[in-house]
């Protein structure tokens, strides 16, 4: 496993990157732009190429690219799934630019048109903008807690999404929390166990790509995205060290998304991490 963490927003990306190289991070995921604005950031070539050579000299990788909060697939608002059409194509493209590997996107909400129709939407959009987005760059859909109209939190809506794409062709991001919040215990062995198992019945290990790794305070099932710090939540150390330990590839990247990033929680949590994984 590769640990990292959530880049802030503040601070410039030197100067993170080499906080989190300090904290010996080996991945790290970043917004490209505002995550609650429809606005990409702006691209100098010379900054690109620096950043680059930035995170090869303290051997982090992948960068990972999470979306804008904004971007919604299933949206019933034709003005609305236009712009979020035309921020998801500039963040791929940009993902390429920075050769990050994987961008994140939280599944999207039907708003009331209906669970399956909202999947069906999601899939003939990606369908036909595809074509044009980075070979290089997957795009990874986030499972979510299921807030209101939320698509993405049972597994069973990830793999239906999945089914009509070739093999690989999209990837999947799990978040401890947000599986939490949709019903999903993970604070035992036997836990972790379970829900693991019906996550690679349904949607299969194999297209797991990347990992957010966050206790949360909220009731298991309550449906509400929640934060804590990790091992202070319900979840609680016995679930992650279970998480942690259950045999998951040397390359794929952990990131913390916990409270307070950009203080010292970040170290206090990578070191429970990895002392729950015996690393």
């Amino acid at each position: 496993m590769r640990f990292g963490v959530h880049m802030p927003q503040k601070g410039g990306f030197k100067k993170n990157v080499e906080r989190v190289a300090g904290l010996d991070c080996q991945s790290i995921q970043i917004f490209p732009g505002n995550p609650t604005g429809w606005k990409m950031g702006k691209l100098d070539e010379k900054d690109i190429a620096k950043r680059a050579a930035l995170l090869d000299e303290n051997s982090i990788k992948p960068l990972v690219v999470h979306s804008a909060y904004l971007i919604n697939l299933a949206s019933t608002s034709a003005e609305f799934l236009a712009r979020s059409r035309t921020l998801l194509q500039q963040t791929m493209e940009r993902a390429g630019a920075y050769r990050s590997p994987y961008v994140i996107l939280h599944t999207g909400n039907h708003g009331g048109q209906g669970a399956e129709n909202g999947l069906n939407q999601i899939v003939r959009v990606i369908k036909e903008d595809m074509a044009g987005w980075p070979a290089e760059v997957k795009l990874l859909l986030e499972n979510t807690a299921g807030s209101g109209t939320a698509l993405g939190a049972r597994f069973e809506e990830l793999a239906e999404i999945l089914s009509y794409f070739p093999k690989h062709a999209l990837g999947i991001c799990f978040d401890t929390a947000h599986a939490w919040a949709a019903g999903y215990d993970l604070s035992s062995t036997k836990g972790v166990k379970e829900t693991l198992a019906r996550f690679d019945a349904f949607v299969g290990l194999a297209n797991l790509y990347v990992i957010h790794v966050n206790d949360t305070y909220v009731e298991l099932g309550s449906k509400v995205d929640r934060h804590d710090h990790i091992g202070e939540g319900r979840i609680g150390r016995e679930g992650f060290a279970a998480f942690l330990n259950y045999g998951w590839p040397e390359d794929i990247p952990v990131i913390l998304e916990t409270p307070e990033n950009g203080t010292e929680w970040d170290r206090t949590n990578l070191e429970t991490l990895r002392d729950l994984a015996g690393s």
